[in-house]
C-alpha cells in the first residue's frame, strides 16, 4: 500500500555550499535506491531555534514530501539518525496532495 508521507530536516546551519550539497545529493540518492520519488521540495533556509540542539540556536530547514509504500519511512528514519550533519527530522503520513506547497515558503524568520 502506498501513502504519501512529508518529512522536516534541520540540517546544521554551518555546512559549506559544497557540504550542503553532498547532503542532499546523498537524500536523493538514499531515495533513488529505494525507488522512491520526491513529489515536492522545499528549502525554508536558516530558522532560529527556539531551543538549541547540539550547541546549535540556528537550523538549516528542509521539507519533503513523497509516496512511498509503509516501510520505507523506518529506513529513512535509520539513515537520517545516522547522518551527522542531521541535528532533527520528522517523519509523518500527509494528508495534503503530493505538490500541494506549505505555508511556510512565504514565511521570514
Amino acid at each position: 500500500m502506498s501513502n504519501i508521507y512529508e518529512t522536516t530536516i534541520i540540517v546544521k546551519p554551518d555546512l559549506a555550499n559544497d557540504q550542503m550539497k553532498n547532503f542532499v545529493s546523498s537524500i536523493d540518492q538514499f531515495f533513488a535506491e529505494n525507488d522512491i520519488s520526491i513529489g515536492y521540495r522545499e528549502d525554508w533556509g536558516i530558522k532560529n531555534l527556539k531551543f538549541s540542539i547540539s550547541k546549535y540556536s540556528k537550523g538549516s530547514f528542509k521539507f519533503m514530501r513523497f509516496n512511498s509504500n509503509t516501510s520505507f519511512p523506518k529506513k529513512l528514519d535509520s539513515f537520517l539518525k545516522f547522518n551527522s550533519d542531521c541535528l532533527r527530522f520528522l517523519i509523518t503520513k500527509s494528508s495534503n496532495n503530493l505538490e500541494e506547497t506549505t505555508p511556510q515558503i512565504n514565511k521570514d524568520n
